[in-house]
């Protein structure tokens, strides 16, 4: 039995003398709808381009937040730009309306490639957590009406996205405690020492709960508050907003990277959404990879190794 465990936030990074463009209102629904377009110290463009999606449980977060935002970065040493998305938290509207923040932001970036300097051909989305949830959706939701803004003067245009890499995502909100409880179990019998869980940059979940403490994810949980529901069973609602519901046969290639030892959002989301979408395409669209011991948000993923493997992924994805 141990705490469960999450990233400590990182700090807001400055803009001072980056190139690019900074605070750029994609919408006019909220002061929330911004993004920044960071863009290489060398080049004319078009840009190829990483769009990251912040993290932080759909209640907080900053599109530059360190911890969220550096690992996409490092695109900008190898002539990509990228793109930092802010989007409507719990504490302004739920779901759908964050989803829907993300495909206007989309939109509003093709229309404005040009002036932008951006490549609006090859646009690879990237998140963790709860931007990695944005991540998945942003590469099943391009045809899909239920996630457009009416209101949107860019309804015209695409929403399209070449690639995704989406770390430890949620794919299916109804079965989160049962995996995390059957996880629970397995643990006790076989949990060794992780070297992942005695790190500074970790602390305990917001409030403090066990691993073998049910249910995580009652009524008032940051997930069944973005949701509008219940959580625990597979109502319409919850349909609605699972990932899983909208596999289908034109998605993108995806990148998929999940920790073994995540007591949050237990690794058997990203396992089942990669099996359901590689059956129904009939190829592996979805590659899934397990990163042994790492925990949720965890340090393990963004090692110059992994950085290096996503990168080579994303190279080889552009056109």
């Amino acid at each position: 039995m141990s705490l469960r465990l999450w990233r400590k936030p990182g700090k807001i990074l400055s803009v001072d003398g980056k190139r690019g463009y900074f605070n750029l209102a994609y919408g006019s629904d909220s002061l929330s709808q911004k993004l920044d377009v960071w863009l290489p110290e060398k080049g004319d463009g078009p840009f190829p381009v990483i769009l990251s999606i912040h993290g932080g449980g759909f209640t907080w977060g900053d599109k530059r937040q360190s911890d969220c935002i550096e690992p996409m970065l490092e695109g900008l040493n190898r002539g990509y730009a990228v793109v930092g998305i802010e989007y409507r938290l719990t504490k302004e509207t739920i779901f759908p309306d964050p989803v829907r923040d993300i495909k206007q932001a989309i939109k509003y970036l093709r229309a404005n490639a040009q002036q932008l300097s951006l490549d609006d051909k090859n646009m690879i989305v990237w998140g963790g957590s709860a931007g990695g949830y944005m991540a998945l959706m942003a590469c099943l939701f391009e045809k899909n009406e239920y996630f457009d803004n009416e209101q949107d003067k860019n309804n015209c245009v695409s929403a399209a996205i070449r690639a995704g890499v989406s770390w430890y995502p949620i794919t299916d909100f109804s079965t989160l405690d049962k995996q995390l409880r059957i996880n629970s179990i397995i643990n006790k019998f076989l949990r060794t020492e992780s070297p992942d869980q005695n790190e500074d940059e970790y602390e305990p979940t917001d409030p403090p709960t066990q691993d073998d403490e049910f249910p995580f994810n009652d009524d008032e949980s940051v997930c069944a508050t973005f949701v509008g529901s219940s959580i625990n069973e597979l109502s319409e609602q919850v349909k609605k907003a699972n990932p899983m519901s909208y596999i289908h046969t034109a998605m993108p290639k995806l990148l998929l990277q999940h920790g073994s030892g995540d007591e949050i959002v237990p690794m058997q989301q990203s396992i089942e959404f990669a099996l359901a979408a590689n059956d129904l395409c009939g190829e592996e669209r979805v590659i899934l990879e397990i990163i042994p011991h790492a925990i949720h948000s965890s340090l393990l993923l963004e090692t110059k190794e992994n950085i290096d493997r996503i990168f080579k992924f994303i190279d080889g994805v552009i056109v």
